[in-house]
């Protein structure tokens, strides 16, 4: 067997920053002190992030992060009265070109639509509801250059809007409950050319509608539970141009549904054969696409929530993983990541925390922020490029904070070990293992790449402690010829490479 033996002496320094035990993470305490800044609403925006947080002074404002550097405050625009953004909206923002589109509050207008192109002070778009109320906009889609969004008016109620940047002009497009009444309920999503939305017409059933801009037209898609009784599909997620989502029928409770963009939507699980919820009513994302198949948070006969997937190729749905064994791990804000499924979950033991699932293998637990059973409670979690954003209470007395985790950049400062490795069996067929003996600790990425050196599956960084490690590599996907196999450390120096011959 080949041995491998390196040496990793890593020292990270940050501006603002606490670098923890845990590798590749890093904390920025916004609000400093015991209490919590509560980031919510994380966005991409070019280079940076944007989200809202509470640095206890100002109030809850906008801010941005990015690479090591500190957050910054865009701007206080409500400094006499706190808060200058929309706290408790869904979906709030959105980027469009160089400008980020967010709720704001001035102090004058009440809650509108307020644009920021990364320098100064943003600027309020025309007002749509006159007065100090404000229209409260929120849930942002972005279709063809233009942002699609609901907001309130006292003339209409909620309804869905668009704003057309190169005009500076927002344009009501439903009424379906004529008067005052809302009828739109949120959950709005751009998709095959359209906007989708939840929305309850004058019958009273809220159902999944789209907007069509060529031709102008509204149109409820499907009355998925008929009658008077409402649907209220939730959780919509584009995955492999499909539309999926969750909805709720009297037959057979809530389950998991999936629009072509050509029929209506079908349902896809039925995981309680009765009218109980197969898939929780959440407001949290609990649906994502993974190694083409759709995972997502369901339900037992014992109603006992756990990891689940969809495999579009057979159509069927099964339970994937358990991070606490039979008891109920609630698993939430699911998000591909760094070559696996990044999710949080509870267990027993740790309370809820971070873990990440390669779809063959057990769950790992990433991070166990709180030592014992509390837990972190990470959420709002938003994968851009190698970092995972997220909010969590790590249990040092500085509250929850923005946290960003990198799974390639892991510090082990003076750390030296050896490791023993062997590939088998050579030529593989279905799974081949890297077997891995440590005489310490240490950190490594295992990956398979094509000979035009395409990455086709990746370990992600992961912790190991001494001893000896199987490493599973599958490769029943991958079509039949010669593979790299790749092990690295915690520097992204590469130590050990073979080549791999897949039957």
């Amino acid at each position: 067997m080949p041995s491998v033996r390196f040496i990793i002496s890593s020292i990270l320094s940050f501006l603002s920053i606490s670098l923890y035990a845990q590798p590749g993470l890093e904390k920025y305490d916004i609000n400093t002190g015991f209490s919590s800044s509560y980031p919510l609403h994380i966005t991409p925006y070019g280079s940076k992030v944007a989200f809202y947080a509470n640095n206890g002074s100002k109030g809850w404002e906008l801010y941005t992060q990015e690479g090591s550097s500190a957050p910054v405050l865009v701007a206080d625009l409500n400094p006499l009265a706190g808060s200058s953004v929309g706290l408790y909206y869904h979906s709030p923002m959105a980027v469009i070109g160089s400008k980020l589109y967010f709720t704001g509050d001035n102090g004058l207008n009440g809650t509108e639509l307020f644009s920021y192109n990364g320098a100064g002070t943003p600027l309020m778009t025309p007002e749509i509801e006159s007065g100090t109320g404000g229209s409260s906009p929120d849930n942002f889609a972005v279709l063809n250059g233009n942002l699609y969004f609901r907001a309130n008016t006292t003339a209409e109620g909620y309804e869905l809007w668009t704003y057309n940047p190169a005009l500076n002009q927002h344009t009501r497009l439903t009424d379906l409950k004529p008067g005052s009444d809302s009828s739109i309920t949120g959950n709005i999503i751009a998709f095959g050319g359209k906007i989708y939305f939840t929305a309850d017409s004058l019958g009273g059933n809220n159902e999944l509608w789209a907007y069509e801009p060529v031709g102008n037209t509204v149109s409820m898609v499907q009355d998925i539970n008929p009658g008077a009784a409402p649907s209220t599909p939730k959780n919509l997620v584009v995955i492999n141009s499909k539309l999926y989502f969750s909805a709720e029928n009297n037959a057979t409770g809530r389950e998991l549904y999936v629009l072509d963009g050509a029929g209506l939507p079908q349902r896809i699980t039925d995981l309680v054969a009765s009218s109980f919820n197969g898939v929780p009513d959440a407001a949290q994302p609990v649906i994502a696409g993974f190694n083409n198949k759709i995972y997502f948070t369901g339900s037992d006969a014992n109603l006992i929530n756990q990891l689940y997937v969809y495999n579009p190729a057979t159509g069927n749905a099964t339970m994937a993983a358990s991070t606490n064994g039979t008891n109920t791990s609630e698993p939430g804000w699911l998000t591909a990541y760094g070559g696996k499924l990044y999710f949080t979950a509870y267990n027993d033991t740790t309370g809820l925390e971070l873990w990440a699932y390669d779809g063959t293998n057990a769950p790992s637990l990433i991070l166990d922020l709180c030592k014992g059973a509390t837990g972190s409670n990470p959420q709002q979690l938003l994968a851009m490029g190698d970092d995972l954003y997220f909010r969590a209470n790590d249990c040092s007395g500085v509250g929850e904070e923005l946290l960003k985790y990198n799974y390639k950049k892991l510090s082990v400062q003076s750390a030296t070990f050896t490791a023993d490795i062997k590939l088998y069996p050579n030529p593989a067929k279905e799974m081949a293992t890297l077997q891995v003996n440590l005489q310490q600790p240490a950190t490594m990425l295992a990956e398979l790449t094509d000979m035009q050196g395409r990455i086709v599956y990746t370990t992600g960084v992961v912790q190991y402690g001494a001893g000896n490690h199987q490493v599973k590599l599958p490769v029943t996907t991958l079509p039949a010829g010669a593979y790299q196999c790749n092990v690295s450390g915690a520097d992204g120096k590469r130590y050990y490479s073979s080549q791999l011959t897949v039957q």
